[in-house]
Order: C-alpha cells, then sequence, then structure tokens
C-alpha cells in the first residue's frame, strides 16, 4: 500500500504542471511609430512593391490617362465658374497637417487611454502618412507639372493622396463599413482641389491611386485574410473557384 502511494506521489511530480497552449498574438500591436520610425519605414518600403500595389498602379494610369484628355475642359468649366463656397473645406481635411495631426492625435489618445486599438490604428495612419509623403514629393518633384492657375508640383495632389491614405487604412482594418465614407470624403477632398483650379483632374485621379497604395501597403500585414475554395459543375465538366476575403 505505501509503495502504491509512492509511485502516485512520483507520477504526478513527474507529471508537473500541464503545459499552457501559447498565448494567441496581440491583434492590435503597438508599432511605436516614432520611437520606430526609420525601422517601419524600411518595413513598408519593402512591403510596397506587391501584386495589389501593381494592381492599383495599373488600374489608376489607365484611370489617370483616361481622365487627361478632360483636364483643359474641366479647368475652364471653373474658372468660368467663379469661387466656390464648399472648398475650403477640402483644402483644410486634405492638408497634410490636418491629415499628419489626426493621425497623431489617435495614436496619443490610445497610449494615454491604453486602448489598443486606437493605439494601432493611429500608429498605422502615422506610418501610411509618412510613407505616402515621401512617394508624393517624389513624384512632384520628378515630374514638376504646372498647376493650372500657374506654379509647379501639381501631379500627383497632395490633398487626395493624404486622404485616400488615411481612408484605406481604415478600410484595410474595418472594411467597407469604414472604408465607403472615408473613400467618399477623400473623393470630395479631391474634387475640390480640382474645382479650386489647384490641380488638374488627372492629378487627382493617380492622387487617389498613390495614397491608397501607401495606406493599404501599412495594413498590408495586418488585415485578417480568409481564402476560401469552392468547387462548382460547370457545363461538360467542373470549376474550383478560389477567392479571399479580408476582414
Amino acid at each position: 500500500m505505501l509503495n502504491a502511494a509512492w509511485a502516485l506521489v512520483l507520477t504526478v511530480g513527474l507529471q508537473g504542471t500541464p503545459a499552457q497552449p501559447p498565448a494567441a498574438p496581440n491583434p492590435w500591436p503597438d508599432d511605436r511609430p516614432f520611437t520606430r520610425l526609420l525601422p517601419n519605414l524600411a518595413r513598408d518600403l519593402r512591403a510596397l512593391p506587391s501584386l495589389e500595389s501593381a494592381l492599383t498602379v495599373a488600374v489608376g494610369s489607365a484611370g489617370t490617362a483616361a481622365i487627361h484628355p478632360s483636364d483643359d475642359n474641366l479647368a475652364a468649366w471653373a474658372q468660368r465658374s467663379g469661387e466656390s463656397s464648399y472648398t475650403a473645406t477640402g483644402r483644410v481635411l486634405g492638408d497634410g497637417w490636418t491629415q499628419a495631426g489626426a493621425a497623431v492625435a489617435t495614436y496619443a489618445i490610445g497610449r494615454f487611454a491604453h486602448n489598443a486599438e486606437a493605439t494601432h490604428v493611429g500608429s498605422d495612419l502615422v506610418r501610411a502618412q509618412l510613407l505616402n509623403g515621401l512617394m508624393t514629393r517624389g513624384l512632384k518633384l520628378a515630374v514638376d507639372r504646372n498647376r493650372p492657375t500657374g506654379g509647379g508640383h501639381a501631379f500627383p495632389s497632395g490633398h487626395t493622396t493624404a486622404t485616400f491614405a488615411s481612408a484605406a487604412v481604415l478600410h484595410g482594418h474595418y472594411g467597407w463599413k469604414a472604408g465607403i465614407p472615408a473613400y467618399a470624403l477623400a473623393g470630395f477632398v479631391g474634387w475640390t482641389r480640382a474645382r479650386d483650379r489647384a490641380h488638374w483632374l488627372s492629378d487627382v485621379v493617380f492622387g487617389a491611386t498613390l495614397g491608397t497604395i501607401a495606406g493599404r501597403t501599412v495594413t498590408s500585414g495586418h488585415r485578417a485574410r480568409t481564402w476560401t475554395v469552392v468547387p462548382a459543375p460547370t457545363r461538360g465538366g467542373a470549376a474550383v473557384f478560389v477567392y479571399r476575403q479580408e476582414r
């Protein structure tokens, strides 16, 4: 009997504490966009060349080329129509300082409130504005297109790229329920730039393309993806459809 008791104690001792399952990864990590600015930027630049970016550039470039012949007509119409009462809103909303300030404020509020979700989204907004600013400024200097009202650095529209970058971040994290109103607001900002004759319409179209690429690149590693394979019968055989859903 005593030997059996010792054997039981020894068995329990050898088993020890049951192994704990690994902790789930944090869905809202803090990327520390200021203290890790350069490493984050390097990571985003490496993620920039992708199939999604290439497709977005292709579609955006085609749209820019298609709308280019209408540049002069729209600018002439805007000049004949005179000043607009609503375009000042677009100038303020799309300003780089406004977009960057909103991104920093979101991050700061998340940190002070200990809200991991707001912290992470704010971090992505900051990173998107930085990546977008580098690409936009580089293109402006390289192309140096004249504006309808004179002056250079028209292509692409910086107000448009900044607002579309923010919209793409919100779309990347929250899907179309946030993406549709965010893109609509960004589109309004882009329109006001053409209406003010600060940019050609083609500047705005490619600005939307570039901003979207920046925002989607930053959130590319954070979006939950689900791949679904669906077999389906077809005439004379069968087919397999593969599609991707994102959070």
